[in-house]
């Protein structure tokens, strides 16, 4: 089985490419998705992430409230590392897991998205690597108008991730994403064929 990590930046398009990865028949697991489960009540995690942070990141239902500890945390990059150090394992045990069921199932490729693939460590959980880029305004414009965050929200979760030449100089492939969605789509699919 081929376990390909598909990362890249804020705002560069990695949730396009997964979209057209699965199109072309991909199986897609997307790390966020698998850590925002670790934030269900009755986990570990949560009972972690709630000690640590404090009831101010809990909705009124005792939920974590992702916006509110996304605040707290990337204004700060120890306590960002701290909620890393709770939350990463637990994903991380899950893909394992999961990775395993899909090889005893006999899948032949497997994607997993991961937006800090080597800042975790995942990189070794994966045989290739392909890194999503786009321009750095074009990231600004795209957070912007998705995540409505400020300015100097977005530039705290991009100082918090790699650079893209940091990710460029240890990926297999680069995907641009600097032009419309239907050059995108080409970019990926080629890259998919180039796999058989």
């Amino acid at each position: 089985m081929l376990v390909i990590g598909l990362t890249g930046g804020i705002g560069t398009g990695k949730t396009e490419v997964a979209h057209v990865l699965r199109e072309l028949g991909a199986l897609v697991i997307e790390a966020d998705k698998v850590a925002h489960l670790s934030y269900e009540p009755g986990t570990a995690a949560h009972s972690a992430v709630a000690r640590r942070f404090g009831n101010g990141v809990l909705d009124d239902s005792g939920v974590i409230d992702r916006d509110r500890l996304g605040k707290v945390v990337f204004s700060d990059s120890g306590l960002r590392r701290e909620l890393e150090a709770i939350v990463w394992p637990a994903a991380r045990n899950w893909i394992t897991a999961r990775l395993l069921e899909e090889e005893k199932r006999g899948s032949n490729i497997v994607v997993i998205e991961v937006p800090k693939l080597f800042e975790s460590g995942w990189d070794e959980l994966v045989d290739i690597v392909w890194t999503v880029e786009a321009p750095e305004g074009e990231i600004s414009r795209r957070v912007g108008q998705r995540s409505r965050l400020s300015e100097s929200d977005t530039n705290a979760r991009i100082a918090a991730q790699f650079t893209r030449q940091e990710r460029v100089a240890r990926a297999d492939s680069v995907i641009e994403n600097d032009a419309t969605f239907e050059v995108l789509r080409t970019r990926t699919s080629k890259l998919w064929e180039s796999l058989s």
